[in-house]
């Protein structure tokens, strides 16, 4: 999925974290220079430029050879930089639209962790080998944080309207078939197959399931996975036969392109398409500077 690789190859390993840069794009002064301007809100040269320094000292294109070869590998990187800060700044503003807003302690708090798990020295020498400042982790931070609360208040609503239609008397495969993102069962109408309620990785789930007696169906139970409805299709002994309708929101740890969900990908490249055919993305650097 091309939204899922461009974040993905941007992932930087600090202990287990994910890392990158890049600043919220808020509508800047007016005398600041703007690299590109989305739907009426400006990404600083500023921002292009420290996030341009990562991709420089992290190609992400070493060892890919292109179907159609660019120009220079300059403008190929100068491409690339500025349509992921196209796409984060489409993510940042579907968020404001919820009320979505990550709070400086979030971030300060997630930077914590992140230094404490790989220690100082080596995490500050991850940022400098890979072209980050302090400032610009950060602020990359606060923009996983954005998207991830994002894909979560959606994944929400998908989950609240597959429970709607249960409650409706549509069938549990149906439903699984329609709104589960989860490969290995949505094809077999949910079915998980039989599994000792031990044998579920999800605390919560598992508790769920406990309680469940044979046709019934759980409410929807949060994990950091995402949501989880579940029905027992049978019991004996130990062993329950379950199946799970699984709506992907994976918590920040667990975030990574393999497992941002299709309809989450779906829709922000829907969204950019729709804003570039109204000419609302315009860029300022890169081949398509002025298109």
């Amino acid at each position: 999925m091309r939204l899922a690789l461009r974040r993905g190859i941007l992932l930087l390993v600090v202990s287990v974290a994910l890392s990158g840069c890049t600043t919220p794009g808020v509508s800047l002064p007016f005398s600041e220079p703007a690299a590109a301007v989305v739907d009426g809100h400006s990404i600083s040269m500023k921002v292009y430029q420290a996030r341009l320094q990562v991709s420089r000292h992290r190609d992400p294109f070493n060892g890919i050879p292109e179907a159609i070869p660019s120009p220079t590998p300059a403008q190929r990187l100068e491409d690339f930089t500025i349509e992921q800060l196209v796409r984060e700044e489409i993510v940042r503003q579907e968020a404001d639209k919820r009320g979505i807003t990550v709070a400086d302690q979030a971030v300060q708090a997630r930077m914590a962790a992140l230094r404490s798990k790989a220690g100082t020295s080596t995490f500050n020498a991850a940022l400098s080998r890979n072209g980050f400042t302090a400032e610009s982790f950060s602020d990359y931070q606060r923009t996983l944080l954005t998207e991830v609360a994002l894909m979560r208040a959606m994944a929400g609503d998908r989950a609240r309207t597959a429970a709607g239609e249960l409650k409706s008397g549509a069938t549990f495969a149906s439903v699984a078939a329609r709104w589960s993102d989860d490969t290995g069962t949505f094809a077999r109408g949910g079915d998980a197959g039989w599994l000792r309620p031990a044998e579920i990785p999800e605390p919560p789930l598992m508790t769920a399931v406990e309680s469940l007696t044979t046709g019934a169906v759980s409410g929807i139970v949060p994990t950091n996975r995402g949501f989880s409805i579940a029905t027992v299709l049978e019991r004996r002994n130990d062993q329950v036969h379950l199946a799970v309708i699984l709506v992907l929101a994976p918590s920040i740890d667990l975030s990574s392109p393999q497992g941002t969900p299709a309809w989450f990908t779906k829709f922000v490249e829907d969204r950019e398409s729709a804003l570039r055919r109204d000419g609302k993305i315009v860029l300022k650097v890169g081949s398509r500077a002025g298109g």
